[in-house]
Order: C-alpha cells, then sequence, then structure tokens
C-alpha cells in the first residue's frame, strides 16, 4: 500500500544516489576495517619533495611496464603519499583528474587504472592504495 510519503521518500533517495555519483563516490574493493578505513579527502602531506619524488618513480615505472591506459592515467599523478612501512602501509595517489590542462573523460577508470598499476608496482598483498582527484577527493580505494 503507497502512502502520501512514497514518492518524496523516493525522490529524495534518487537525489541522494546521482549526488553521490556527480561528485565522484565510488565503492571500495576493500572490506572496511580498523587497517583500511580510507579517508574521504586527501590526508596531509607532510612530506612534500618526497611525494613528488615518490610519484617520479611511480611514473618512471608504469612509463616502463603499464598498459596504454596506465601510461596515460600516470601522467596525471602529481604526489605519492605513503603511510606506514613497507606493504602494510597506505598509500594516498594525488592527482589532477577532473583537473589540469586536459579534461580526464572517465576519472574513475583511470583512478582504477592508477590503482591497478600502484598494485603491480609494489606488489603487495597488505597495503591500501587510495586514488584522489585534483579537489582531495577519493575516487577508488583498493588493496594493492
Amino acid at each position: 500500500m503507497r502512502t502520501q510519503f512514497t514518492r518524496p521518500v523516493t525522490a529524495a533517495l534518487g537525489a541522494f544516489l546521482a549526488v553521490g555519483l556527480a561528485v565522484g563516490c565510488s565503492w571500495t574493493e576493500s572490506e572496511p576495517d580498523a587497517t583500511s578505513v580510507v579517508p574521504s579527502a586527501l590526508p596531509d602531506d607532510t612530506d612534500k619533495s618526497q611525494s613528488k619524488r615518490n610519484a617520479e618513480r611511480f611514473r618512471s615505472w608504469v612509463d616502463a611496464h603499464g598498459t596504454k591506459s596506465q601510461r596515460a592515467a600516470a601522467a596525471r599523478v602529481e604526489r605519492v603519499i605513503r603511510e606506514g612501512d613497507g606493504g602494510s602501509g597506505k598509500t594516498y595517489i594525488a592527482t589532477d583528474i577532473n583537473g589540469g590542462p586536459t579534461p580526464v573523460e572517465d576519472g574513475m577508470a583511470t583512478a582504477d587504472d592508477l590503482a591497478a598499476a600502484f598494485g603491480k608496482w609494489k606488489a603487495s598483498e597488505e597495503g591500501l592504495v587510495s586514488v584522489y582527484d585534483v579537489n582531495g577527493n577519493v575516487l577508488v580505494a583498493k588493496r594493492a
């Protein structure tokens, strides 16, 4: 039985879904737990020179070993911020997706390509990589 409240509630849920998709929200492939909490905004970068060097090394590796789409995605990487030690840490990739000199046609696919390339580069089973857009919003988070 429909009530007078059914349509407004359905409309509101549809609006929330549309807003979530429009701002680039993504489901993560990792199960949330105490060790894999993903910040919705890019964490502070306490060592910008190191994170820029990390980005240069990552882009260089992807240029040599990545697929064509991964190489295009790696060109969007500005900083790679590492947290923790070895494979058990977290990595945050800051990009110019949804900004920069040329627009990205599919920001989510670009973020997925970066996460996949990072997983191959670091070959870690325990770490978590999160990719952020130009505004510092998380696009995708996956186990590396």
